[in-house]
């Protein structure tokens, strides 16, 4: 009886390019091959295949498509059971098998995992030795959600497999028509099941499977030989050496010609945020391969944002809902997190009914489906299929949690679904795993230092290791394989191997402590990096400062408080003008700015911007009566230079009260005062321009929803010395500056100014002191 080819060999022996010739000369004869792989693997291959020329008759697919595919061509499939459905199923089970004690959703995918690697191997759960009391209750969990599982009518992933299996093993199936030669490359090492199917199909069609090592009891058909790889290693001081010095080379790389696809960056996952990050700077097309969930998108993290808020509020979460801007930028201000403390920072600006309405309208209702779609009802961005797979995820939950314990469970398993994704083409940014499978030209593999790559061996926590079955007889009888494989010789001695020159840094010390280099990578005292051209435009400084040499410029009209803000920074207003840099676009300031463009306001007005502000509906209501005296908008005086802008202002009877609005929350009026010059400038103006109509007046800070302070005790009049020095003082600032302004400078002026300077990369003059 005919079975599988097995192909041996270590990385980089060329068990890839044998295996795509005898895929040629199948295709050559107008024959069909399916190419099993890794799900990364795909592109590699095809690319690979048609280095010459087109081909027709070849597919690349996982062993999940082929035993789809199979299936389909003979009777058909069920619906799937996704991973998220599997979690969820899991915690159903286990309430029920708890005496109805609700899991947590950590709890049930500790579970589901296990079950996954039990079915993986074919082991059903009276197969399972139950040593202890969690081994025991995980064979009765395991038990209940295949009876749930059968009870809904569906097939996870692994039914899938064994349904697959027991079709080849029967004999009673048809392959697709011109299907002659089935190859599975990427591997390394296969489970019982695999190896049975592949056995199966080969009594009917070609099978060849490409292995780093003879596995378990299986015969080598052919062994192909080591190749010494080239291999080259350097040491960085310190981790941001090491990235800058990797981008630097592949701009390099990149400058001379070489192709993008044919390159490609090998780092852990948690370094890889760091290399994107740079990757900006230096102009290299990075691109991350690591898939990602509903979680990662702008929408699922809008929705989570939603679901984890009521339990623990933060600013980010906050931040992450439009309408909640103004609170979580005063808590990120304050530094407050937490539902106690946001809730009293709500009412002390005058918010507490508005977030007690957000806390009511998360708390889900005994209808949780209906609260779901309510939730996604309310959220335009989230539409189209990902609303409808959200809302999946939302049926699953119900079927555990209901009340409060839904968010967190809906949270979970949004965090569970995989986001398909083709990635674009670019230089690759790989991990360990992705890196399975797939050669390139050149591999700059980072970070090689002891501990870093590793492929997570350890205990599981329902069967200890002594209950598990080697490798060698695992073939012959049922049960699971030892965790304890020694599988990191395999992983490293790949990861050397994955190009034709594999590049390899580490760093000698990071933040928290001297680095040891991994000895399987890092053979021998590796020299200091070599020297690469600059990749960045940060780096081809000569170490003398950039300053900027500006002509005089035509800066046209400004108001007094632009003056001030010019005479703090000539080059930061230039800036920012030219860009048309403007503040946030707060709420309250957009309340402000339609008061002024009213100027007056109506009942229709009034009733129109408490719609619009919600926010804002019970302050305005509260002080109907005074907004409706006052004239917004006042720019004094209406010819000439400068202008002065006031929010509001209210003339009764000779004395005059000028109104300036501020942000939320508590303000100290003589303070907020201190840096601006519109105010008293104005006040003066008044005072000395028209004595007959202005006898006084009271200059008013009002924080929008909060009460309005005076600034002064007294009205300012001219005979008052100290406040008259003052509006002197302000005076004399606005027409010195206004001469400079009339010049066109734009001189930066640096300082302690720069630290929060929003253009200091453009001025790169700023300096601190």
């Amino acid at each position: 009886m005919p079975l599988m080819k097995l192909l041996v060999g270590p990385p980089a022996s060329g068990k890839t390019t044998r295996l795509l010739e005898r895929a040629q000369e199948t295709l050559a004869q107008r024959k069909r091959v399916w190419w099993i792989g890794l799900p990364h693997q795909r592109a590699y291959v095809y690319r690979r295949a048609t280095e010459r020329g087109g081909v027709i008759g070849l597919e690349v697919m996982s062993f999940q498509r082929a035993y789809y595919r199979l299936l389909t061509s003979n009777y058909g499939l069920k619906p799937i059971l996704t991973g998220p459905g599997r979690v969820a199923l899991v915690g159903e089970a286990l309430r029920e098998s708890d005496g109805c004690r609700l899991p947590g959703p950590g709890e049930a995918r500790l579970f589901a995992r296990a079950v996954a690697e039990a079915k993986r191997f074919g082991v059903r759960p009276e197969e399972i030795p139950t040593s202890d009391l969690e081994a025991r209750r995980f064979v009765q969990v395991y038990r209940r959600y295949e009876e749930l599982k059968t009870a809904w009518g569906r097939w996870d992933y692994d039914d899938f497999r064994l349904e697959a299996l027991r079709l080849v093993d029967s004999g009673k199936y048809a392959l697709e028509d011109g299907l002659e030669l089935l190859v599975v490359d990427g591997f390394r090492e296969l489970t019982p099941i695999e190896v049975g199917f592949l056995n199966a199909l080969a009594r009917r069609i070609q099978v060849w499977v490409a292995l780093p090592e003879v596995w378990g009891n299986l015969e080598a058909s052919e062994t192909l030989s080591a190749r010494d790889p080239q291999v080259r290693t350097y040491r960085a001081p310190n981790p941001v050496s090491e990235a800058r010095w990797v981008l630097r080379s592949i701009k390099r790389d990149l400058a001379e010609g070489m192709n993008p696809l044919d390159l490609a960056v090998v780092a852990p996952e948690n370094r890889q945020a760091a290399l994107l990050t740079l990757a900006d700077e230096y102009g290299v097309p990075l691109v991350e391969q690591t898939p990602k969930t509903a979680a990662d998108t702008p929408e699922g993290r809008l929705l989570l944002s939603l679901l984890e808020l009521p339990d623990y509020p933060t600013p980010s979460k906050l931040l992450a809902i439009p309408e909640l801007l103004p609170l979580g930028r005063a808590a990120l201000e304050r530094g407050l997190a937490g539902r106690e403390p946001i809730g009293r920072l709500a009412a002390e600006l005058g918010l507490a009914d508005f977030w007690q309405s957000w806390m009511d309208r998360l708390e889900p209702g005994p209808d949780t489906l209906r609260w779901a779609r309510g939730l996604l009802d309310s959220l335009p961005q989230i539409h189209g299929a990902r609303r409808e797979l959200l809302l999946e995820r939302a049926k699953e939950a119900g079927r555990i949690a209901s009340g409060p314990n839904f968010r967190p469970w809906w949270a979970a398993l949004i965090a569970e679904t995989y986001e398909p994704a083709r990635p674009p083409g670019g230089v690759a940014l790989l991990t360990p795993i992705l890196a399975s499978g797939t050669r390139y030209k050149r591999l700059y593999l980072t970070y090689a230092v002891e501990g870093a790559y590793r492929v997570g061996e350890r205990e599981d926590y329902f069967i200890p290791e002594e209950d598990r079955i080697a490798l060698e007889t695992l073939l012959g009888q049922i049960g699971l394989p030892r965790r304890f494989q020694g599988r990191d010789r395999l992983l490293l001695a790949e990861l050397r191997a994955r190009a034709e020159e594999v590049i390899i840094t580490y760093p000698e010390a990071d933040q928290e402590r001297q680095n040891v280099p991994e000895p399987a990578l890092v053979q021998g005292r590796a020299p200091r990096l070599a020297a690469v051209p600059p990749g960045s435009a940060l780096e081809v400084g000569e170490g003398i400062p950039y300053r900027a040499r500006l002509s005089p410029l035509t800066l046209g009209n400004a108001t007094v408080e632009e003056l001030r803000y010019y005479e703090d920074c000539p080059f930061r207003f230039w800036i920012e003008r030219r860009l048309g840099i403007h503040d946030p676009p707060l709420w309250w300031r957009n309340l402000v700015r339609e008061l002024r463009q009213l100027q007056r306001l109506s009942e229709a007005r009034f009733e129109t911007l408490k719609t619009r502000f919600a926010e804002a509906a019970g302050w305005l209501e509260r002080f109907r009566e005074r907004l409706f005296s006052l004239t917004f908008g006042l720019a004094l005086p209406t010819q000439g230079e400068p202008q002065a802008r006031i929010d509001a202002a209210l003339n009764r009877g000779g004395e005059v009260s000028l109104y300036t609005f501020s942000a939320p929350g508590t303000v100290e009026p003589k303070e907020f005062l201190r840096g601006r010059w519109s105010e008293l400038w104005l006040a003066g103006y008044l005072l000395e321009r028209n004595p007959r109509q202005v006898r006084s007046v009271r200059i008013l800070v009002w924080p929008v929803l909060g009460e309005p302070v005076e600034a002064y005790e007294a009205p300012i009049t001219l005979e008052n010395k100290p406040v008259k020095r003052q509006i002197d003082y302000r005076a004399m600032k606005v027409q010195e500056v206004l001469e400079r302004f009339r010049k066109g400078d734009v001189n930066p002026n640096p300082g302690f100014r720069c630290r929060e300077c929003g253009v200091r990369d453009v001025c790169r003059e700023g300096k601190i002191g």
